[in-house]
């Protein structure tokens, strides 16, 4: 890859690995919490049928449900906005680089591009976000 997809990469797989570092921070403090899910419902602006599902299948919580959940439990969240905006800049940075290089990013990252503009837009699932780390994580290093 040339130097602008790998500085694409990269800063894509910081923000992933800062993101995930918190989002399992947030699920430890999740487990050891002892609101219901009402409870917490209330406190962080999610249904509590949401909650429950999501306390079931934790990858299915969304990247600002992880923020809202690491302001309760006064968890930085810097990695949650990084991110955040990293995802919002990734269409824009994709599109500026070459079709053979853009081509091959998109066969790395397990995100079609339809679905970039998408959550960007209703919001990122842990699970593919989880995914998206798992995928650059395996990339080898220069």
């Amino acid at each position: 890859m040339e130097n602008t997809s790998n500085a694409l990469m990269e800063a894509l797989q910081t923000s992933l690995r800062s993101f995930v570092n918190t989002y399992l921070s947030v699920m430890w403090r999740l487990r050891e919490c002892r609101l219901n899910d009402e409870q917490l419902s209330s406190a962080i602006g999610v249904r509590s049928s949401a909650v429950r599902s999501r306390r079931a299948k934790p990858d299915l919580w969304k990247l600002s449900d992880i923020e809202r959940l690491a302001t309760y439990f006064r968890v930085p969240t810097t990695a949650c906005l990084q991110l955040n905006a990293t995802l919002h800049d990734l269409p824009t940075r994709l599109s500026e680089l070459t079709t053979a290089e853009r081509r091959q990013l998109e066969r790395i990252l397990p995100v079609k591009k339809t679905q970039l503009h998408a959550y960007n837009v209703t919001g990122w699932p842990v699970r593919h976000l989880l995914q998206m780390h798992q995928a650059l994580g395996t990339l080898p290093h220069e």
